[in-house]
């Protein structure tokens, strides 16, 4: 019998770590802990050493003091995820304090790993190994780091932290500007129109297009200035539903800004970008695609990645209010208006009648034998002929028309401005119309039929109570009088 050899264990990538520290015992430390494993390392006294090895070096990860002088571990990291060039790469901090505002700030900096010495020090090698294997689907962008390129001095580090703090300030700024949206708004659509308005100034004379999910489908609402042209829109418009969702019916509404005379101009070196609008361990729940200059949409990278994340948290919550919105309001079985709602809703009405004397007409319709029906073929059929019968009644209403569930075969429908005369032709069509073609699950020729009971508005001495109660005896007597009729 051969016995197979074991695979060989799969040999670990040797890595290129910058060190950084101003404790040349500590610094010696880490250089021997990498080089133990096999690893190389590049080392500097403090973040400015760091960024002058960075313009000519391309290492794996960065394993950082926090304190130092001229330049710190914060302010390192912050320089670094704040420049393209060097933003995907691996930022590891050290520190001698683990509680406080150490962790607070390797956090609010951009670090992708914070560690303490001594007790987490054995770790070191491996916490950086992980974070290159976490990272190496997203590749470093190829270039010299900005402050590399500079006249390198204290002058050029202050500018650059000065910088940095401003872009903090402005990201800080329109996360703010976009949440509050949605504590001043719950309007799906003028929630898109305040995100647009917040958005268009970086883009402009470019467009800018947000694509979400609607009741009815994707809806798209963008904005363009003058220099971009119908081919350019409708490429933009194309990649974003692509991204969004291809397969369901979209309607897209595209809105000219009023820019003045400098926006003018064609867009000399135009890019178009598509990000799709999530928040992690979600679905999409739509997509932001902008054409603009490429120096404007580099220059400005940060602050769409920041703005995408909040469109969206801000599709996200929209999505999930008005899924608990209409779970509040909807029967679950038929998807009509529930009978809370639709008494709110009736009861709205008779408030208007009473203070400008409006008319309101309404009926309550049950369906004639359904007991039998449940008996007779069970409640799974049952459900489903409630289901069939409450959607050829909303058809067969009009479209100021308001049909709601009340209870288990009984329904409630009014008629806003409506006399008695018009809702009893509507009663006697709805009653006629349900009938024509069979229900699933029933025999061919077997129908259910519906009893109607009407009542209209008298006058400023009427009340709800009383409306409903005159619907409820006249339904009463139409069932007495042998059922499918209208009475009232």
């Amino acid at each position: 019998m051969t016995i197979a050899a074991p695979k060989a264990p799969k040999a670990a990538k040797t890595l290129q770590v910058l060190l950084v520290d101003d404790n040349p015992i500590q610094l010696s430390l880490l250089h021997h802990l990498f080089q133990r494993h096999g690893h190389t390392t590049l080392e500097a006294k403090n973040g400015a050493e760091a960024l002058i090895v960075l313009a000519t070096e391309c290492p794996d990860v960065v394993v950082s003091d926090c304190v130092m002088p001229l330049l710190d571990g914060y302010q390192l990291c912050r320089l670094l995820k704040d420049d393209r060039a060097t933003r995907n790469l691996p930022v590891l901090l050290l520190t001698a304090q683990g509680v406080g505002l150490a962790r607070f700030w390797a956090k609010t900096c951009g670090a992708d790993r914070f560690l303490v010495k001594g007790r987490d020090l054995d770790h070191v090698v491996e916490a950086a190994t992980s974070l290159v294997e976490q990272t190496d689907r997203v590749r470093p962008l190829p270039g010299t780091p900005r402050l590399a390129q500079e006249n390198f001095g204290v002058d050029a580090i202050q500018r650059r932290l000065a910088q940095a703090l401003e872009q903090r300030v402005v990201e800080t700024a329109l996360r703010d500007s976009i949440s509050r949206l949605y504590t001043v708004e719950h309007d799906t659509l003028r929630l898109i129109r305040g995100f647009i308005e917040i958005l268009q100034e970086l883009v402009l004379p470019g467009a800018l297009l947000v694509a979400y999910m609607g009741e009815e489908g994707t809806v798209c609402h963008g904005v363009h200035g003058a220099s971009t042209s119908e081919e350019d829109r409708r490429a933009l418009e194309s990649a974003v539903l692509q991204l969004a969702s291809p397969e369901i019916p979209t309607e897209c509404h595209w809105h000219p800004t009023d820019d003045g005379d400098e926006r003018r101009r064609t867009l000399r070196d135009p890019v178009m970008r598509v990000l799709p609008a999530l928040l992690p361990g979600y679905p999409a729940v739509g997509a932001l695609g902008f054409f603009a200059e490429r120096r404007s949409v580099e220059e400005y990278e940060r602050l769409f990645e920041i703005a995408n994340e909040e469109l969206g948290r801000l599709l996200t919550l929209e999505d999930s209010r008005l899924r608990l919105y209409h779970q509040a309001i909807r029967d679950p079985l038929t998807g009509l208006f529930n009978r809370r709602h639709i008494l709110d809703m009736l009861k709205i009405e008779v408030d208007q009648c009473g203070r400008f004397g409006q008319s309101l007409s309404l009926m309550l319709i049950d369906l004639d034998h359904f007991k039998a029906v449940n008996d007779r073929f069970g409640h799974a059929t049952g459900d489903q002929v409630l289901s069939v019968m409450a959607q050829r009644m909303s058809f067969a209403l009009r479209k100021v028309d308001q049909l709601g569930r009340i209870g288990g075969e009984e329904f409630l429908a009014y008629g806003p401005q409506t006399e008695l005369e018009g809702i009893r032709a509507l009663a006697e069509r709805l009653r006629e119309q349900v009938i024509l073609e069979p229900l699933p699950g029933l025999p061919q020729n077997d129908r259910v039929t519906l009893s109607v009971g009407l009542a209209t508005w008298e006058g400023t001495g009427d009340s709800l109570e009383r409306l409903l109660a005159r619907a409820d005896k006249a339904l009463y007597q139409a069932k007495t009088e042998g059922r499918n009729r209208v009475i009232g």
